[in-house]
């Protein structure tokens, strides 16, 4: 939607002034200062009210009073240290969504729409008091018909159509601030239209109903780790039920050492589940605070709030692995190597400043003993280089580090000798020689070797078809001459090695007839004439490899 239909739309008017306003009376002034550029947004005459807090507290407090989208928007941004400072993406951590919960009848016609029926039908028993209420949500006690104990989260009335209009004003205005700030190094519409998917996801809980579906295949074999079942009779886009998890909170260590837990094994079995989630499955909870970790009558723990989950394929897994080996192996050489193979190293950047900052983090990390390294400070060190250099990691590698940043921090709050570097030394090792063991390796590149085996096949026929196309005058090349004789030059030189092929492919091709044959001079039981046909045809294809990968390197 263009901008100018937008303030055609009074909603959206009045919502802009509303935005504008909290800019202005925080003291983001300058940004209303630069949409108002020729007048396109006629709202000048606020007035601007700078406030003596820090820049990073000004933004926390902004975004809180803008409401659900932009504290949602908010948490999605605390994840991206290409984009903001790390001051500003701690502050961004203590967003807070809980809001005053809404009227339980106007609850129950949402869950009576969506289930399409009657509360007291589908319930025993539901209680009408909220156990939890956010800016999207809120969650129930329940008992199902069949006697299943449930939590019941339903989207708060309205909250899908203010998302989607805040998110149209903010496409808006990310259209504007690309046209206005030229200079910006960000693409503001990209990472608007990115955190907007993200967020879109969050409204539909049948994704959320998955992710807690996954999790639970994932550990199904694993008996320190239990996942709540979702009941998808009771589930739509704006209603999750899921088994009600009786359990103890992992932030409450009084009670649990009053009930006589044992500490250090649910700190180790966190840290292993999440060890598990990253390299083992690629899938991993985003969000792995003290109240999403609960800890069953059996010790085992369960995690609760499937709406934050991280991604990571195979490929980046094993990346990570190797990235975090040269870490340890004190390379800096490798780290750069490997960043560079991840495409994260901008073209522009300097990379002699980059590897001296990193030799220093590295450094840290390899002269400190295991037991002493602090993930929360290691994370904040590497965010840092991250947002300096603008590298572009893969979008969930904060999330991953932030999870592993929470987890050390529950884990050293149930247990003060808790490292989660020493069991992810252990962990990721046995992981690396696992992935590039000689068995392991084989298996995974079997089917390349059957898919390059298969063009090997295909080759002569798609000689014989170029040949034929060669013959018959039908080959055309279209080329946009820019610079004539360079041109001319390079085209023979084409021609030339098109030409050499040729012969070395009729070489091969008339060597192999020739040895399949019985007559003429042997030599080891084999043609002489195909022998020197094979060998004339070698010399020829390896001229023209190293012409290419030689010659034209020198060129360059």
């Amino acid at each position: 939607m263009r901008f100018l239909s937008i303030l055609s739309n009074k909603k959206y008017i009045i919502r802009y002034k509303e935005i504008l306003k909290v800019l202005t009376k925080n003291g983001f002034g300058f940004i209303a200062e630069v949409l108002s550029k020729n007048k396109r947004i006629p709202f000048i005459f606020i007035k601007k009210n700078y406030v003596s807090i820090s820049l990073p507290e000004r933004i926390r407090i902004t975004l809180e009073e803008l409401g659900p989208t932009f504290i949602k928007m908010g948490q999605l941004l605390s994840t991206r240290p290409d984009l903001l400072p790390h001051d500003v993406i701690e502050e961004l951590t203590k967003l807070q969504d809980g809001v005053p919960p809404v009227d339980f009848d106007i609850i129950k016609k949402i869950i009576e729409d969506e289930l399409g029926s009657s509360i007291s039908v589908l319930f025993q028993m539901f209680d009408d008091r909220p156990i939890a209420s956010a800016s999207i949500g809120q969650v129930y006690r329940a008992r199902t018909i069949e006697g299943y104990d449930v939590v019941v989260k339903v989207q708060r009335p309205g909250i899908y159509d203010k998302i989607v209009g805040d998110l149209t004003i903010l496409k808006s205005i990310a259209r504007i601030l690309n046209e206005r700030l030229t200079d910006s190094p960000i693409d503001f519409v990209d990472v608007v239209n990115e955190l907007s998917t993200s967020l879109l996801n969050e409204l539909d809980y049948t994704l959320e109903g998955n992710n807690a579906a996954r999790f639970k295949e994932n550990f199904i074999n694993e008996d320190y780790v239990y996942i709540p079942e979702i009941y998808w009779n009771y589930t739509t886009k704006k209603v999750l039920t899921m088994e009600y998890i009786d359990g103890i909170s992992v932030k409450n260590k009084n009670l649990l050492i009053e009930k006589g837990y044992d500490l250090k094994k649910i700190a180790y079995d966190g840290a292993m589940s999440i060890l598990m989630q990253i390299f083992e499955y690629g899938f991993f909870h985003g969000d792995p605070h003290p109240g999403n970790i609960l800890v069953r009558y059996d010790g085992t723990i369960s995690y609760i709030d499937f709406g934050i989950v991280g991604y990571i394929d195979k490929s980046n897994r094993e990346m990570i692995i190797e990235l975090f080996k040269a870490f340890a192996d004190n390379d800096t050489d490798e780290v750069i190597s490997i960043l560079s193979d991840m495409d994260a190293i901008r073209s522009d950047t300097n990379i002699k400043n980059l590897k001296y900052d990193l030799s220093n983090v590295i450094s840290y990390f390899y002269n400190t003993p295991l037991k002493n390294i602090n993930i929360e400070d290691s994370v904040r060190k590497i965010m840092t280089i991250i947002y300096k250099y603008k590298l572009m990691m893969p979008a969930e590698f904060t999330l991953l580090l932030k999870s592993l940043a929470t987890i050390e921090g529950v884990g050293k709050e149930l247990d003060p000798d808790f490292s989660i570097s020493d069991i992810a030394k252990d962990f990721i090792h046995k992981i690396y020689i696992e992935n590039f063991s000689l068995s392991k390796t084989v298996k995974v590149n079997l089917k390349d070797l059957h898919k390059i085996s298969l063009q090997f096949r295909k080759f002569p026929r798609k000689l014989q078809s170029i040949l034929t196309k060669i013959v018959k005058d039908d080959v055309k090349v279209k080329l946009n001459i820019e610079e004539t004789e360079k041109m001319k030059y390079d085209l023979n030189l084409m021609i030339n090695k098109i030409i050499i092929s040729i012969i070395a492919s009729s070489l091969i091709i008339g060597s192999s007839l020739i040895l399949s044959s019985d007559g003429g001079y042997k030599l080891y039981g084999y043609n002489v004439i195909g022998l020197l046909g094979f060998i004339v045809s070698f010399v020829l294809c390896l001229s023209i490899v190293y012409n290419i990968i030689f010659v034209e390197k020198r060129k360059k």
